[in-house]
């Protein structure tokens, strides 16, 4: 009878696993920079998210509010025969974007105010923004307008010269005699901008030119 014991000699000859190798560095270099990635990604989405949410623009129709956000425009004294119809903010990081409605209380007219500040960028960029918002309400103002004639009246705002263009029309539309205002005030990192449309019958030049001129910047007092 053999001493051996036949349990030890199976075990012996089971195979042995082989022995676990260290990762790979390019694996493990490729799990980083993907996690990496990862990471990135989701801080991206959420700066993406951040921006479009910081895009959507606050609109009020409340006339105290929309007269606080005129004056945030420009600090200007506008007459009690123009009834605040809304506002519209926009605030982020890039730009502050203002504008307001008013209305004549008769119907005979609107006053439109804008400004577009850029804290990111220069004022010519600013002034380019400024014409692109400009535009649509330019074409609001003047819509069904046959334009007789265009003057130019310079007046002063803070010390600083500013040209007002004055225009006499016809509304095709209703055969009336109309005149429009249109300020454009360029600011070292922005533009403000006023657009006025009245009936002849209650068009008062000279009490719109100084309307203008006893306006103020915000801040440029």
């Amino acid at each position: 009878m053999s001493n051996n014991d036949p349990w030890i000699d199976s075990k012996a000859d089971v195979p042995k696993p082989p022995a676990a190798k260290p990762m790979n560095g390019c694996l493990l270099a490729s799990l980083i920079v993907g996690g990496l990635g990862m990471v990135c990604l989701m801080v991206c989405c959420g700066a993406f998210a951040w921006v479009a949410y910081s895009m959507k623009p606050t609109i009020t129709n409340v006339p105290a509010e929309v007269r606080a956000v005129s004056q945030q425009i420009l600090a200007i004294n506008i007459s009690d025969d123009f009834i605040p119809e809304n506002a519209v903010t926009m605030e982020n990081m890039i730009f502050t974007n203002r504008t307001v409605t008013f209305r004549h209380k008769e119907g005979k007219g609107q006053l439109l105010m804008g400004t577009i500040m850029l804290k990111m960028v220069d004022a010519n960029q600013a002034k380019l923004q400024s014409g692109q918002m400009r535009g649509p309400l330019e074409i609001q103002v003047r819509n069904n307008l046959d334009i007789k004639k265009t003057e130019s009246r310079e007046i002063m705002i803070n010390g600083q010269k500013a040209s007002v263009e004055i225009v006499e029309a016809t509304d095709r539309s209703t055969g009336k005699g109309v005149h429009t205002a249109d300020l454009n005030l360029s600011l070292p990192n922005g533009e403000i901008f006023i657009l006025l449309r009245l009936d002849d019958d209650v068009w008062d030049e000279a009490a719109v030119l100084k309307m203008l001129e006893e306006s103020k910047v915000p801040g440029g007092e």
